[in-house]
């Protein structure tokens, strides 16, 4: 019976965890497909995936979650002492907390985006597509597209069930940052879908 308000107060402590681990990820996620100028709603991710973009959050900045944590487990280990002084300071230092993984979570994004932008985007593999519509019938500047994409100039993205995203990232341009224009193409316009796992050395 008297372990009873510690084994809550571990369950809560557990609860703001994960919530904050959440909310650093999916910060990250709404900050990292931004850049593709996309939106989270659209895509339809996993709640899951938002935990393993946390994840990767605390991983980057553990040398700031590690002092968190220690904090933690002091403020749990006199939780008697403490507790009548937090308490009050809730709508305070929970806020923050929340505050604090959504601009880590953004910050790690934008470390990430620039090292794979600096990089033209290797880990996404150039992937070739054939399009159901009739080339011969579009105007000039599609029937490219379509040459474009069947020939593999085209990074994948992302496949959901309904679309696939692919970027076309411009390796001389001298920017760091901004925004990648991303190519949305309903899979009931696919005709075919090839991956190449290698880098066929194209510009």
């Amino acid at each position: 019976m008297g372990n009873s308000p510690r084994a809550f107060d571990i369950t809560l402590v557990a609860t703001l965890t994960a919530a904050l681990i959440y909310a650093g990820g999916w910060s990250y996620a709404y900050h990292w497909y931004d850049y593709f100028e996309l939106g989270l709603i659209g895509l339809g991710i996993p709640y899951e995936y938002h935990f393993m973009y946390g994840f990767w959050v605390v991983k980057t900045y553990w040398w700031l979650i590690l002092p968190i944590a220690l904090l933690l487990t002091a403020v749990l280990a006199f939780w008697g002492r403490l507790g009548p002084i937090l308490i009050p300071a809730t709508p305070i230092w929970i806020p923050l907390a929340f505050l604090l993984f959504y601009f880590l979570g953004g910050l790690s994004a934008e470390a990430n985006y620039r090292e794979h932008r600096k990089l033209g985007f290797q880990g996404y593999s150039w992937t070739r597509v054939w399009i159901k519509a009739d080339s011969d019938t579009l105007p000039a500047k599609l029937q490219k597209v379509h040459r474009d994409l069947a020939e593999g100039k085209y990074r994948l993205l992302l496949e959901t069930d309904k679309s696939l995203y692919l970027i076309r990232p411009d390796k001389n341009s001298d920017r760091d940052g901004g925004e990648i224009p991303t190519l949305q193409i309903p899979l009931s316009r696919v005709h075919a879908l090839r991956r190449i796992s290698t880098n066929p050395g194209k510009s």
